[in-house]
């Protein structure tokens, strides 16, 4: 065998290995956790007298204008005005005369342009609306394995020409969904599956696991970055091929990576401190993100609610410097607190709900 012979095949075997392993590089020593001011902008109450959300998934902000969520009926997707506050309209079935969808099971959405795309966690179809509601198409994702569907606390987003999706393993237990889901599914515009990239920590295998997250992810530019929620704090950096070019290992003076393993109940097991929250300017072309995460003093279920913060951090990965700031304290540990996903500039976006039962959204600068 010749020498250009033996490099190519030994080429072709590291390259193998590196999509198998997904070979990245590391950083982790270089991060310094510095001081920083919170400023808040403004404050807008969300009208929603009629609804009155006692939860909701997956808040985004699109053309600065139109703040959208789901709620924990499962039953649709609202908007309301992200400036004034106002309702605008919502997608279920009884408010679209257009075409019939089924009743429940949405918590997934995204907005192109002028259109709406509302995904079924059920059926795995993708529903396509103008924003007056007129009907323009439905997607079923053709899943590669019959036991996987969308995942309602996962992510959804299209980017060009592909779906996004956060799958679920239908198996008997969160280990096995641990162990053989992908963190992202890919699928075309018909969609077509056309592959899967990312994996759970393997810390969550190391026991049994309930958690109230999963993951968060988002798309910036030509990369999606996905943070876990439990053990140490991790981002990492794919491209949107699926190829795993960065890992960083963040810092934190108050997340406890320790993971609060159960062994017969889990309403028994340890507090376990959790990422909740993923955002960043899209349109921006720096490497500022903004994390929020729920921190606990200590791992005892009864003592330890009542230390119960919601955090906010903020990670500029090119000047390696972390800031963390208490968003919420114990009183705010069973009312409605989200990260918006979207940052304008500088400006990062939170929904809350206060003392006076009204819902605001709040924007902030953290410097």
């Amino acid at each position: 065998m010749t020498a250009h012979k033996k490099f190519k095949i030994g080429l072709s075997i590291f390259w193998l290995i590196c999509g198998i392993a997904s070979c990245s590089s590391s950083t982790d020593q270089e991060f310094k956790i510095v001081e920083g001011r919170l400023q808040m902008i403004d404050s807008v109450v969300i009208q929603d007298e009629n609804f009155q959300f006692g939860s909701i998934y997956h808040p985004k902000i699109f053309n600065d204008t139109i703040l959208g969520f789901a709620d924990g009926t499962f039953t649709g997707i609202s908007l309301f005005n992200a400036r004034t506050g106002a309702y605008i309209t919502n997608f279920e079935t009884d408010s679209i005369d257009s075409y019939v969808i089924p009743y429940q099971n949405y918590t997934q959405f995204s907005i192109d342009r002028d259109s709406v795309f509302i995904m079924n966690n059920m059926n795995s179809t993708v529903y396509e609306f103008d924003l007056k509601k007129n009907y323009i198409n439905n997607i079923e994702l053709d899943f590669n394995n019959i036991r996987s569907r969308p995942f309602f606390m996962g992510n959804f987003e299209r980017k060009g020409n592909r779906f996004y999706v956060t799958p679920y393993f239908d198996g008997a237990g969160l280990n096995e969904l641990f162990l053989n889901a992908p963190s992202v599914s890919v699928f075309d515009l018909e969609g077509n599956h056309l592959y899967d990239f990312g994996r759970y920590p393997e810390d969550y295998l190391e026991g049994k696991l309930v958690l109230s997250n999963y993951e968060s992810k988002i798309i910036k530019g030509d990369k999606m970055y996905i943070i876990n929620a439990a053990g140490k704090l991790v981002l990492k950096e794919y491209s949107l091929d699926g190829n795993l070019t960065q890992s960083y290992n963040l810092l934190s003076d108050h997340f406890d990576p320790t993971i609060g393993f159960y062994t017969d109940d889990p309403f028994e097991a340890p507090l376990t401190d959790q990422v909740n929250g993923l955002a960043t300017d899209q349109n921006a072309d720096d490497k500022t993100f903004y994390i929020t995460y729920t921190s606990f003093d200590t791992r005892d279920r009864e003592f330890g609610l009542k230390t119960f913060r919601w955090m906010l951090m903020k990670v500029d990965l090119e000047n390696k410097s972390i800031k963390e700031f208490e968003l919420a304290d114990n009183w705010y540990i069973d009312e409605l607190t989200e990260l918006v996903a979207q940052v304008k500039n500088d400006t990062v976006s939170i929904l809350i709900r206060e003392p006076d039962e009204k819902l605001y959204l709040k924007r902030l600068i953290f410097d």
